[in-house]
């Protein structure tokens, strides 16, 4: 049984890799409890290795200030999400949306439908408050204030506050510092996506595919995802066996 009371847990998602656990370790420092969830993506392996990354939290803040809820699948909300693209000719998907990527459009989807997924656990358990590990200075749609405003919204109207404890951070030396800092060895194992592209010259997307993303997200995943949320789509699944 959990050790965090229900209405004083923060949950985060949590893939094991470096951000997600330097915003870990920073919630827990300022006070918070958290629960730690990760996703069995559509397109992802060796999810299980996040178990990894929390154990080693846990054994340095302790089992009343953090746990780890498990490592979940988010396949079935991410087809209600991504589905409808499927069947529209590249036609119909610039005249609606404008021009979205393929690994945009990955990502935008998957992390949608793992919000969807903790929002509705968080409604179950009386929790008011989610945290995402996510650096704008990646560059991808989805952590660029274009969309992390808007997932913020999105969360308000279930009175939940989304947060990112480390969205600013943009030196990738300083963040192992931050690790090391802690007394963590900053060498992680998490899951791999297989369909996350790499930004082409690092750098962002152009403002069109911004603009695309934004439009599918307010357009399809929003009345969708509220309809999963208002029914409660069942989430009580983990790993596909």
């Amino acid at each position: 049984m959990s050790q965090i009371q229900a209405g004083q847990k923060t949950i985060v998602l949590f893939s094991g890799g470096k951000d997600s656990f330097l915003a870990t370790c920073k919630l827990i420092e300022e006070g918070d409890s958290v629960v730690m969830v990760c996703f069995e993506t559509f397109a992802g392996i060796a999810s299980n290795n996040a178990k990894h990354g929390a154990k080693r939290i846990i054994e340095k803040y302790g089992a009343d200030k953090a746990e780890f809820l498990g490592t979940f699948t988010n396949a079935g909300i991410w087809r209600q999400l991504a589905f409808p693209f499927f069947n529209m000719t590249p036609t119909e998907i610039i005249e609606q949306f404008g021009e979205l990527t393929m690994s945009q459009f990955n990502c935008l989807t998957c992390r949608s439908a793992m919000y969807v997924w903790v929002i509705i656990k968080a409604k179950q358990i009386g929790v008011k408050k989610v945290a995402d590990g996510t650096r704008k200075s990646q560059g991808f749609v989805i952590e660029l204030p274009c969309m992390t405003e808007r997932f913020a919204v999105f969360f308000k109207g279930f009175d939940i506050e989304l947060v990112f404890p480390v969205i600013d951070l943009d030196d990738d030396w300083l963040l192992k510092n931050l690790l090391l800092q802690r007394g963590f060895v900053p060498k992680v194992i998490e899951p791999q996506c297989l369909v996350g592209a790499p930004l082409q010259g690092g750098k962002e997307p152009d403002e069109c595919v911004r603009l695309a993303a934004a439009r599918y997200f307010e357009k399809i995943i929003v009345p969708a995802a509220k309809k999963m949320i208002k029914e409660e789509f069942p989430i009580t699944g983990g790993n596909f066996i």
